[in-house]
């Protein structure tokens, strides 16, 4: 590959990256949390917290 085939392919999947990640925070605002179970989050490396996290989009619902 070149340079420029790097560069082009690197842009388009940092596109889907940044898509997919607004997408998943649109499902967490909507869902309802109906299930959830006890583990660990950890909201960057080397934090790790025991939350209320949601079964179905994995958002802590609250920090333990």
């Amino acid at each position: 590959m070149t340079n420029d085939e790097i560069k082009k392919e690197t842009n388009n999947l940092y596109a889907i990256i940044k898509t997919a990640e607004e997408r998943l925070a649109e499902l967490k605002i909507i869902c309802p949390h109906e299930k959830t179970f006890i583990g660990n989050y950890s909201y960057r490396i080397g934090n790790i917290l025991r939350a209320e996290i949601c079964e179905y989009c994995g958002k802590p619902i609250k920090f333990i």
